[in-house]
């Protein structure tokens, strides 16, 4: 392979300018949501001193995200996304608006960080949903994969400048000139947003689906994909007015074709297991301390290790576009991560642990890429808002319940055998789901052409591969 071949592939960008603008403005909204986040945790407990105030507001804008994604998702599938986006984006204004207000205040009052964080969680999950579901929409079926992996690359980006240059803020100009400057930023994405055209779901719950786009329903801008005949909803099957059902009846739907697509149930049953069973990030202080003898600069360097592979990764992603077999790249992903936490929990020598999680944070980023197109590419647009909330969902609880179990093993264990064992289960659960989901290994993840240039998903294209196995 050629190290050229290896950048990141730009081809999505320029052949779709609003993907261009929606990854630009993402990239700004993330370093200010960034900015933002540093500065509540800072805030927090200087007001109070407790680990546990701080804690307690994760909790809350958690909840806010959650009820957000879930929510998000069946409004994605049913109004203007544009609209939901900009939802989210003028409220951040508000949020970090206000937040700037209260930290300029002679006593800042903690309830209006904890009001904020929760109406904030909310707006900002049903937006992220909506993009999420939006972004297939903007590139051809030929593009996808390379989207997967700008759509990557600009979440590790944002990810990681926003709460860097948070620190630098707060110790200068201060939290209440953080905030302000959070806040100008998002209402400069506003305004780039609006530069968007309107981005309508397609489908019944959107109003502007027949009957005939039962089997096959397309974005509005990939290929049509073909969605197995036990997961089409039944008010998709058989309704031709419009009918749209409550959120939970909208949910289960999702929930539906999840089951009924092995591609998709086997992208979220491997992203559970690798998130369950090998998260180490909240062993690091205990690691650093009792593995390597070290102190807060070595929680440091653990943190910062696996955000530099992950970068490194990122800027070397060219090839996954041109991936031919995804689920294959995808397991093989997995099964790094998991090694390499086996390493990291293994490793005697700080050394040795830093390089373990670096090669984790590649393994990690090539992970998050095949999923993202897969998913993208074998999710039908009607359904894009609900797959992605409850993909979106699961992001965020499933590590944060990994983080309680690593806690709670390395208890009794100690930190470096719960992460090795952690390793070693997520290589083995990651085979067992391999075995179960054998068609896809034979390279039925692939979409083949059909005589009228519509993409199919083979793992859903015939009746011995409509539903996932029971």
């Amino acid at each position: 392979m050629r190290i050229r071949e290896l950048a990141l592939d730009l081809s999505p960008l320029r052949a779709s300018g609003p993907l261009g603008l929606v990854l630009a403005t993402r990239v700004l909204a993330l370093l200010c949501i960034g900015l933002t986040s540093v500065g509540v945790v800072v805030q927090v407990y200087e007001r109070t001193g407790s680990s546990a105030q701080v804690g307690a507001v994760s909790l809350v804008l958690g909840t806010g995200l959650l009820l957000g994604f879930l929510v998000g998702g069946v409004l994605s599938d049913r109004r203007d996304r544009k609209g939901l986006i900009l939802l989210g984006s003028g409220w951040a204004v508000v949020t970090f608006a206000v937040l700037s207000v209260n930290a300029a205040a002679d006593r800042p009052a903690l309830w209006v960080v904890y009001v904020s964080g929760a109406l904030f969680g909310f707006t900002e999950g049903v937006a992220e949903t909506a993009l999420t579901a939006v972004v297939p929409t903007l590139v051809s079926e030929e593009h996808i994969p390379a989207t997967g992996a700008l759509v990557t690359v600009t979440t590790t980006l944002g990810s990681i400048a926003g709460p860097m240059l948070g620190g630098v803020l707060i110790a200068g100009p201060g939290l209440a000139a953080t905030f302000a400057l959070a806040a100008a930023g998002t209402a400069v994405t506003t305004l780039l947003l609006t530069r968007l055209g309107p981005m309508p779901p397609t489908g019944p719950e959107a109003g502007i689906a027949t009957a005939e786009t039962a089997g096959t329903m397309s974005g509005a801008g990939k290929a049509a994909v073909p969605v197995p005949e036990a997961a089409v909803p039944e008010t998709v099957a058989t309704e031709t007015a419009v009918t749209r059902p409550g959120v939970l009846r909208s949910l289960r739907e999702g929930f539906a074709f999840i089951r009924g697509s092995q591609v998709v149930a086997a992208v979220l049953v491997v992203d559970l297991c690798a998130a369950l069973f090998a998260t180490p990030t909240a062993l690091y202080p205990q690691f650093a301390e009792e593995r390597f003898g070290g102190g807060a600069e070595f929680v440091g360097l653990l943190t910062t290790a696996p955000v530099i592979g992950a970068a490194v990764a990122s800027l070397a992603s060219g090839w996954t576009g041109r991936a031919r077999h995804q689920w294959r790249v995808l397991c093989g992903a997995v099964a790094a991560w998991g090694l390499a936490c086996l390493g990291f929990g293994l490793s005697p020598l700080l050394g040795f642990g830093l390089f373990f999680l670096a090669l984790g944070g590649v393994a990690d980023t090539v992970s998050e890429i095949m999923r993202r197109t897969l998913l993208m590419r074998h999710t039908p647009d009607p359904l894009q808002g609900r797959v992605s909330s409850l993909w979106l969902a699961q992001a965020m609880t499933a590590p944060a319940l990994g983080g309680v179990l690593a806690g709670l093993a390395a208890s009794v264990v100690g930190p470096a055998a719960t992460v090795a064992a952690g390793g070693a289960v997520c290589v083995g659960t990651l085979a067992l789901v391999a075995l179960r989901y054998r068609a896809l290994w034979a390279g039925r993840d692939e979409p083949a052409s059909r005589p009228d240039g519509a993409a199919v998903d083979p793992a859903v294209g015939s009746n011995s591969d409509t539903t996932a196995p029971s």
